[in-house]
């Protein structure tokens, strides 16, 4: 372990409360990989109804937009084009899912034809604009889906190699440590009781011997 143990009782303690603590963070990170997992399954759902739909208004607006050419050339769809170039505007709120920032539901403002364009011979101007706006938001819907999916499978990913180096590295030699440290700490304890013993025997013979010398039996000198 790179963090140094302290000696002794201490340091029982100390990987007492770290195991503590790793124990705590892999419950947390076990409770959020099980929220980011479920709104990562949610979003790739509306991920993958997202593209379709982009899909389908895609090949919608450009067969209005094919109609447009056909009927009228494309000069109609030049000038149509023109007066709303660039007049579009997006709006993107962010979302906090579990500490991951990702985007919310983007808006959309987008310019209507002028009536002028809208009124035009050319029957298709108009439905091929409606068309191209839907396929717009379509794509605004599944970029914010997508980006927001991508974000939270990356986090996703390093919450698992987190809670993998956890259970596989610092649980495991923490608790090694503690285990080997109490083995320690047994044989000490061990040494402790056979030196108090052997002290015990030995004042108690210290004190044996003036007893044995000076009692009622014993022999003194005459005078």
């Amino acid at each position: 372990m790179a963090e140094p143990i302290p000696p002794g009782r201490a340091g029982r303690l100390w990987l007492l409360g770290r195991l503590g603590s790793a124990r705590r963070s892999l419950e947390l990170l076990d409770r959020k990989r099980q929220l980011l997992l479920r709104e990562h399954d949610r979003l790739a759902a509306v991920r993958a109804e997202n593209r379709r739909l982009w899909t389908v208004s895609c090949a919608e607006a450009e067969r209005w937009g094919l109609r447009a050419t056909a009927l009228g050339g494309a000069s109609d769809v030049s000038l149509a084009a023109a007066a709303v170039a660039g007049r579009a505007t997006v709006e993107v709120t962010w979302r906090n899912t579990m500490g991951v920032r990702h985007p919310g539901t983007p808006t959309a403002t987008f310019v209507a034809l002028p009536p002028a364009s809208a009124a035009a011979p050319n029957a298709a101007v108009a439905p091929a604009a409606a068309a191209y706006r839907r396929a717009l938001e379509a794509a605004l819907a599944h970029a914010e889906t997508d980006a927001s999916w991508r974000l939270i499978d990356a986090e996703l990913r390093a919450n698992d190699r987190r809670l993998r180096a956890i259970e596989r590295h610092r649980l495991p030699a923490l608790e090694d440590a503690l285990r080997r440290l109490q083995l320690r700490l047994d044989e000490l304890e061990q040494q402790e009781r056979v030196v108090t013993r052997w002290a015990q025997r030995r004042r108690q013979g210290s004190l044996a011997g003036p007893a044995a010398r000076t009692g009622p039996h014993s022999t003194h000198p005459a005078h």
